[in-house]
C-alpha cells in the first residue's frame, strides 16, 4: 500500500487500545494494552514488569503516545516497581493517566511516589477498586477510581460508590458490555465508561431503515459491484455539494501528498482514481450513517477496514484483500443503524462469503481476518496468537498494520 511503512520492527511490540467514554459518549481517552511478544503468553517466567517495562522504555515512543490516543488521555497500567522507579515520568503529564494496579500494596513509599506524580501534573487512577481503609491515602490524591462492573453485583457496587463519593474523584465503570449497565452506572454517578457496549446494536424493533440511510446504503451497494459505473459515481459526487467539497478537500490533503489546481470536479474524480474513489466514498457514506452515533464507531470502522486489508494482503490476492477491507468497514453497520445485520444486508448485494462473515458465520480465512482484527482491538493477545497461526500470518507485522490503520483514521478526519 502506498505511503505506508512496510517493514516489521526487529523487536515486535503489540499495543492495543480500548476507548473510555464520557457520559455523552464522546471519547475521553484510551487505555493502552501492551505485550512485548505473543510467545510470552506461554512462558510463566516472563513477568509483568519485564514485559511492560520493555515496551515502555524501548519501543512505545516509536509510535508516540499522541498518535495512539489522538491527543486524548492515555490510561497506562504501572506495577509497584515501575511506580517506585518513576517510569510514568517518561510520558507527558498532559496525556498520561497513571493506573495504580489493584494488587499493589499501599506502602508509605507507594503513597509518596503517587503524591510526587500528582504534584508533577499527572492524573492518578485506582484500577479495579475495592475499598479497604488502607486505600484512604490514595483516595485523597486520586483523580479517577475504576470499578469492574462484572466483578461485583450492582448492590455491592452501590455500596462502594457510597464510600468513594465522599472523595473528590471521578468514577469510571469498566467492562461495561451492555446499554443497561451503562444506564445503571450513569444513574449511580459514574461519569466515565469503558467497554464495548457502544459496539453492540440497540435494536429498535419494527423500525424501518430511514430514507436517507437507505440512500447511503444504495451508494454502498453500488460501489461494491465489481462492474460499477465509474462515470455514474463521478456524476453522483459532482451533483452533491457536500460530497464535492469533501472530495476537493481530500484531493488537496496531506494524504494525497500533492496540491494541484483543480479545473473541474470531473478532473478531481479522475485524479483520485477508481479504487481510491470507491474507498473514499464508502467511508463518507459510513460517516453519514454514523451522524447520530459516537464518533468512535466511525473511527473503529475505518481502523478495522485498514487493518483487515493489510492482513488480507499477506494472505491472498487483490480480490481477497479488497474483501477484507469491505468486511472490516461494514462490520459495525448493525450498530450504526440499530438494525439486525441480516436486515441491512438485504439492501446490499455482497458476496456470499462477505455476507456470511458479517452475519457471524465465519467459515474460512475471511472470517478469521475479522476475528483477528477484533481480538487485536481488545488486546486479547491469546486469540491474536491463535488466529494468526490459523491464518499463517506473520504476527510480527500486526503492530505495524495497527499503526498504519491509525494513520488512515487520522488521514480521513484531516481530509473530511
Amino acid at each position: 500500500m502506498e505511503n505506508e511503512k512496510n517493514s516489521a520492527p526487529s523487536s515486535t511490540i503489540f499495543i492495543a487500545r480500548q476507548p473510555i467514554f464520557r457520559s455523552n459518549l464522546q471519547v475521553y481517552g484510551y487505555e493502552l494494552l501492551f505485550r512485548s511478544g505473543l510467545s510470552s503468553f506461554f512462558d510463566p517466567s516472563f513477568g509483568g514488569d519485564q514485559a511492560t517495562s520493555h515496551v515502555i522504555t524501548n519501543s512505545f515512543l516509536l509510535i508516540g503516545i499522541d498518535k495512539m490516543t489522538e491527543q486524548k488521555k492515555a490510561f497506562i497500567n504501572f506495577t509497584e516497581d515501575m511506580l517506585l522507579r518513576e517510569y510514568p515520568l517518561l510520558f507527558p503529564n498532559k496525556y498520561t493517566v497513571v493506573e495504580v494496579l489493584e494488587d499493589i500494596k499501599v506502602t508509605p513509599e507507594i503513597i509518596a511516589a503517587c503524591r510526587t506524580l500528582v504534584k508533577k501534573g499527572y492524573t492518578l487512577a485506582l484500577d479495579d477498586f475495592e475499598y479497604s481503609p488502607e486505600m484512604d491515602p490514595l483516595l485523597e490524591i486520586a483523580d479517577i477510581v475504576k470499578f469492574d462492573v462484572l466483578a461485583m453485583s450492582m448492590e455491592d457496587l452501590q455500596k462502594e460508590v457510597e464510600i468513594v463519593s465522599r472523595y473528590d474523584v471521578k468514577m469510571l465503570a469498566e467492562k461495561v458490555e451492555t446499554n443497561e449497565q451503562f444506564e445503571k452506572t450513569r444513574e449511580m454517578g459514574f461519569s466515565l465508561f469503558q467497554g464495548y457496549f457502544f459496539s453492540k446494536p440497540n435494536i429498535l424493533q419494527g423500525k424501518d431503515i430511514a430514507g436517507s440511510q437507505l440512500q447511503y446504503l444504495q451508494v454502498l451497494k453500488m460501489i461494491q459491484d465489481d462492474n460499477y459505473d465509474f462515470d455514474k459515481i463521478a456524476d453522483l459526487v459532482s451533483q452533491d455539494v457536500s460530497l464535492a467539497y469533501k472530495l476537493l478537500k481530500y484531493v488537496n490533503s496531506a494524504g494525497m501528498q500533492r496540491r494541484v489546481e483543480i479545473k473541474s470536479l470531473q478532473s478531481a474524480v479522475a485524479m483520485v482514481g477508481e479504487v481510491t474513489l470507491r474507498k473514499w466514498l464508502g467511508l463518507i457514506m459510513l460517516s453519514y450513517l454514523a451522524e447520530n452515533k459516537p464518533e468512535e464507531l466511525l473511527r473503529l470502522s475505518i481502523q478495522r477496514a485498514a487493518f483487515c486489508e493489510q492482513v488480507g494482503a499477506q494472505i491472498a490476492d487483490l480480490d481477497f484483500k479488497r474483501s477484507c477491507y469491505t468486511v472490516g468497514m461494514f462490520s459495525l453497520l448493525d450498530v450504526l443503524l440499530d438494525q439486525p445485520m441480516e436486515t441491512i444486508l438485504k439492501e446490499i448485494n455482497l458476496s456470499e462469503d462477505i455476507t456470511d462473515t458479517l452475519l457471524g458465520m465465519p467459515t474460512g480465512p475471511l472470517g478469521n481476518v475479522l476475528l483477528l482484527a477484533k481480538a487485536y482491538e481488545r488486546g486479547a493477545w491469546k486469540w491474536v496468537a491463535r488466529v494468526s497461526e490459523a491464518l499463517n500470518v506473520n504476527k510480527d507485522y500486526l503492530p505495524l498494520y495497527f499503526e498504519n490503520a491509525l494513520d488512515k483514521v487520522s488521514e480521513f478526519y484531516l481530509a473530511s
